[in-house]
């Protein structure tokens, strides 16, 4: 049951160090460019934002987005005490996934390259929740 653990703190880690890159960034452009030095950070800061930031921002708001699932499905998994090869193997690859969605984001930006690993993260996220409700059914 606690190997189910490791993948779901994983995306934990993940998302804290995307928001730590994001607020160190964030930082070094208030302190570098003054941008909001006597005004103040503005309610929408990110529509001047350069571009780089934007991008980690969209990551940020991604992994607070259908990874919620995935912890709910955590949850289900040890709750019901389901935990398999299958479930553990689906919720390794959706962590893989969304760390290369993630660097892809932030790095690289190939959208297309970025939406096709979010399609397979997607998938192995689907496919749990088939593992699930096939063990649910046939407990």
């Amino acid at each position: 049951m606690s190997s189910i653990l490791i993948p779901a703190i994983g995306l934990i880690a993940l998302t804290f160090v995307v928001g730590l890159i994001h607020s160190i960034a964030s930082t070094d452009l208030m302190r570098k460019t003054k941008l909001w030095e006597k005004s103040g950070i503005p309610i929408e800061p990110y529509k001047d934002s350069p571009l780089y930031l934007k991008l980690m921002k969209n990551n940020i708001t991604n992994l607070f987005e259908f990874p919620i699932i995935f912890y709910f499905f955590i949850i289900l998994i040890i709750s019901l005490d389901i935990s398999n090869i299958f479930l553990i193997s689906c919720a390794w690859v959706y962590l893989t996934l969304r760390i290369i969605h993630s660097i892809i984001h932030i790095m690289y930006r190939n959208t297309l390259l970025r939406g096709a690993v979010w399609i397979f993260s997607q998938t192995a996220l689907f496919l749990m929740f088939v593992g699930i409700v096939t063990q649910v059914l046939i407990n």
